[in-house]
């Protein structure tokens, strides 16, 4: 099986380009992306839930006082996710110039019978990758959410939660 896949994942990057380098690299980068983002929204969460509390030190609520929308709680949330996205996305650039190195491997992917071959080895792999990029961030941002309706206390949530949630993905 792992051989199977392993042979599955080579065929998608250039040949001899060290694409299990490039995977874990990968890897540890959108796992960094996601802690930042589900840690820096419980600190921020957490920073907004004061303004509820008449009195932190007996923990009495008060019951006017709506927390902020989640949007504004989880701010630049996505940051990590963007910075691995543009990575991925400069990576075919890097993928072709690698087929002119050493033994110009550019002029065998051009003789080959399948046109798009070239292409697909430049483009595939780094494809794979930024969909996987967005999952791990459409699931970061899920979680968020689950922690916000979850963790707010009762009776505090705004009138519209869900305020400008579509421009999380344009913040910086």
């Amino acid at each position: 099986m792992r051989s199977k896949l392993a042979r599955c994942l080579a065929r998608l990057f250039p040949a001899g380009w060290p694409w299990q380098t490039t995977v874990e690299v990968t890897l540890c980068a959108l796992l960094v992306s996601w802690c930042s983002a589900v840690l820096g929204f419980l600190i921020h969460f957490d920073e907004a839930k004061i303004p509820l509390y008449i009195s932190l030190s007996q923990h009495f609520l008060d019951r006017s006082t709506p927390i902020a929308p989640f949007a504004m709680i989880f701010g630049r949330g996505l940051l990590g996710f963007w910075i691995v996205a543009l990575c991925l996305v400069l990576l075919p650039l890097f993928h072709y110039l690698w087929h002119w190195q050493g033994s110009k491997s550019i002029y065998l992917m051009r003789r080959l019978p399948r046109r798009g071959e070239l292409w697909r080895r430049c483009l595939a792999g780094p494809a794979v990758l930024l969909a996987l990029t967005l999952l791990a961030a459409a699931l970061a941002v899920l979680l968020c959410i689950l922690l916000y309706q979850t963790l707010t206390p009762a009776g505090h949530l705004p009138e519209n939660p869900w305020e400008g949630i579509g421009g999380i993905l344009c913040w910086f």
